[in-house]
């Protein structure tokens, strides 16, 4: 778990519909594990790229979460993530988030599937 603590500021807000997150390649919600993944939205990090391997889980003063795991991230922004889904990551039901520890505050829950 990413604590936080919210520093009054707005918090990271994932886009609504159904092309909130969606499979990097295609842009769909076929997601896999190993899979890239974008992220849309607004307040969701600050500019930021990967410039190690692994990547990082934290970029931009920001984290991407499923259900609690931090997931690796190779670019941010304050509309768009893009990260890896782990490759040991289980099929089934995943609850997302944004985490910004930049102003301890954490977008709504959504839910992705993967197959």
């Amino acid at each position: 778990m990413i604590p936080l603590t919210d520093q009054g500021a707005a918090a990271p807000q994932i886009a609504g519909g159904a092309g909130a997150i969606v499979n990097g390649s295609d842009a769909t919600s076929n997601m896999k594990p190993g899979s890239f993944i974008i992220v849309r939205g607004s307040n969701l990090a600050a500019n930021g790229a990967a410039d190690q391997i692994p990547a990082p889980t934290l970029l931009g003063g920001s984290c991407v979460t499923l259900s609690d795991l931090a997931i690796p991230l190779l670019q941010t922004s304050s509309g768009q993530i893009t990260a890896q889904l782990p490759e040991d990551l289980r099929p089934g039901m995943y609850t997302a988030q944004v985490r910004s520890l930049a102003t301890g505050q954490q977008s709504q829950s959504v839910v992705i599937t993967v197959r």
